[in-house]
């Protein structure tokens, strides 16, 4: 007689690997799943049968789908979320109330849903796994007999779009109409170094560029023959004490002159005003007669006002005041640091002074002339983004504060992978915590997706653990293990289920780098050399080409390390093994290894080391649904195929064209 426990799970409290180990021995775990799920006036607490766990009743009334958690696809520009669809019988009626017309309806856009799995009815045993929010795009819908409710994983309430801070009119009334509405851009990381052939890169937004006596322009008014005599023009912009002088296409009224200074006073609503001779003395009566088109014009003897600048929507940790530049006519001039003042506290605003004695600008006869403002002008500075202490270059830090600033992402969700990646300081190749990565982003984007896109820079990638954190693991030739506790043999497997395929997406064997984004040019400023694995091209006897983009990364040597070993992976011919396992795989999680001990047909992989990348819980049968990459001829540190027709891996060969 066995003297394996033939029921281990009636006295489990807690799942562990011996009990699953058990109980797949045993073919029985009583492993069963609820769900929680928010509604308009309170929660629905569900099952595939009713039962209780702690005190609480969940009754029968779904089938559980397959609850599916992904990391994604590498080097993908569609951001995979995690997601379940749930369908509650309705056959009774019994949620009519939630249904349109119902008296508790209401939004269920980002109502939570909540998983967890665990032993029959043992409450501590009980585990989450997925916690998800109803989505805003067909997440909850109803037929004659149910409703159905689909949710999405965090990381899609926290994909919320950046930068969202709009130069407006109730901001900056002189504002010019060009740049009413424009959004400020985000910044990251230092602006100070490669940015040639240009001498600063950022742009700056100028915010009173309306000011008669910044621009110095004409503008058509209105007089009226009154006592006092009211000149009216929608939106001058004019202050109090503004000195300024009319002119006409014909006549003005008396006593007004053209070429003669006046005073601006008793302004109302940015509509009207009226004028005296000399600063606070009377208002000017009008009176005669009159014709023609009235202007009014900032007069030459004017203080002019400095035009104002502002860089991004975040503070910065530094603005390089002595090295901003004016470009006009697609000439750069350094404006002396002398012309600069009222830099903000902030370091993001900034005035230029105008009409001064100091020369540094080319006149129309190529000699040196005084500035003076004009709307075509741009000003381009140096500057340091978001002030993340010694981190402020650093591209982990960086995507955990856009996370945490824009995507409402809690301390507490992140787990330690974030700082030890941080810190990752070998080998070379893997250095992070030396790579410098710079952000500057005006065109709106997910918060989620663009921190995604500057991982795959580094060979990182994101995923939401069974902790239900934020943890980071890498594509880290260094980092892969050669020989995990964990082994997937025949029996693990469903049978008919087990499936392999070339990853096509991510097989090539030739690839350039472009990278340094310039914001003044909207555009990557260099392409690296052609790299290639010669060995893969020659063993298909065809190049499989592609152009990968380093936006956030400007060292060459940086660009370079990354695109050699990405390649020397896209190039090791990656399977992926697609498989139903039994529940003895169920504390396994995305980004683990486990050893691939398998002879199913054709396929056989002995001891292969393969890497999770998607995990599934069907309830239907007890199976994980399991997506695998398998490195059977990929070598890496500690593990070696042994294969003929290896030419990928870590220790590749990779030449320049």
């Amino acid at each position: 007689m066995s003297s394996s426990d033939r029921k281990p799970y009636l006295s489990a409290g807690v799942i562990d690997q011996d009990l699953l180990d058990n109980c797949a021995d045993n073919l029985e775990n009583r492993l069963e799943l609820v769900v929680e799920i928010q509604t308009p006036d309170g929660n629905i607490y569900a099952s595939d049968r009713n039962k209780y766990v702690g005190g609480r009743f969940y009754e029968a009334l779904l089938n559980f789908p397959v609850v599916n958690r992904t990391i994604g696809e590498w080097l993908a520009p569609d951001l995979q979320f995690s997601s379940i669809t749930l369908e509650l019988s309705n056959v009774d009626g019994r949620f009519n109330k939630y249904l349109p017309g119902g008296a508790s309806f209401g939004n269920w856009v980002g109502k939570k849903v909540v998983v967890r799995l665990g032993i029959d009815e043992a409450e501590l045993s009980y585990r989450t796994i997925f916690e998800g929010f109803v989505t805003d795009v067909g997440g909850f819908k109803r037929s004659v007999s149910s409703i159905t409710i689909i949710a999405r994983d965090k990381f899609d309430t926290i994909n919320v779009n950046f930068p969202r801070v709009l130069l407006t009119k109730d901001g900056h009334p002189k504002i010019e109409e060009k740049n009413i509405n424009k959004l400020l851009p985000v910044i990251y990381g230092t602006w100070k170094e490669e940015l040639e052939p240009d001498p600063a890169a950022v742009p700056s937004y100028c915010t009173n560029g309306a000011d008669p006596l910044v621009n110095f322009k004409e503008m058509i008014v209105e007089i009226s023959i009154s006592s006092p005599g009211v000149l009216t023009c929608n939106e001058h912009n004019l202050q109090n004490g503004d000195k300024i002088q009319l002119g006409t296409s014909g006549a003005l009224p008396s006593p007004l002159a053209i070429e003669s200074d006046y005073y601006v006073k008793n302004i109302s609503g940015n509509l009207t005003f009226e004028l005296s001779t000399s600063p606070g003395g009377s208002s000017i009566n009008t009176s005669g007669g009159q014709s023609g088109i009235h202007k009014f014009i900032a007069a030459p003897t004017a203080a002019a006002r400095n035009p104002k600048y502002t860089i991004c929507e975040n503070p910065l940790k530094e603005l390089v005041s002595n090295e901003i530049y004016l470009k006009r006519n697609d000439l750069f001039y350094l404006v002396p640091s002398s012309e600069i003042e009222n830099v903000g506290v902030d370091n993001r605003t900034f005035e230029v002074k105008q009409r001064t004695a100091v020369l540094w600008v080319e006149g129309e006869e190529s000699v040196f002339v005084a500035f003076q403002w004009d709307s075509g002008d741009e000003f381009f500075v140096k500057c340091v983004g978001y002030d993340l202490g010694s981190s402020t270059d650093n591209i982990i830090m960086q995507a955990k504060h856009i996370l945490e600033n824009y995507g409402g992402v809690l301390s507490g969700d992140f787990d330690s992978s974030w700082n030890w990646y941080r810190d990752k300081s070998s080998p070379a190749e893997s250095a992070i915590s030396l790579f410098k990565s710079r952000v500057w982003l005006q065109e709106p984007q997910g918060a989620l997706s663009y921190v995604l896109s500057m991982f795959e820079q580094v060979r990182i990638e994101a995923f939401i653990d069974l902790n239900l954190n934020l943890r980071l693991s890498s594509l880290h030739f260094d980092e892969f293990i050669s020989n995990p506790t964990f082994t997937i043999k025949n029996w693990d497997i469903e049978k008919g289920s087990f499936q392999t395929s070339v990853d096509e997406k991510n097989n090539f064997n030739r690839a350039q780098a472009v990278y340094n984004f310039s914001p003044i040019r909207n555009e990557n400023l260099r392409s690296s050399k052609i790299h290639k694995n010669q060995a893969a091209i020659t063993q298909i006897n065809k190049e499989i080409s592609k152009k990968l983009v380093f936006p956030n990364l400007y060292q060459e040597l940086v660009v370079s390390s990354q695109l050699i070993e990405i390649l020397k992976l896209a190039s090791s011919t990656i399977e992926i093994i697609s498989c139903n396992m039994t529940w003895r795989a169920l504390l396994k999680d995305i980004s683990q290894f486990a050893l691939l001990d398998v002879k199913i047909g054709s396929s056989e992989f002995e001891l292969v080391p393969c890497q999770i990348r998607e995990i599934g819980y069907d309830p239907q049968g007890l199976k994980l649904p399991i997506k695998l990459w398998s490195f059977q001829m990929a070598p890496f540190p500690g593990y070696d195929p042994g294969y003929a027709g290896t030419v990928g891996g870590f220790d590749a060969t990779i030449i320049f064209e």
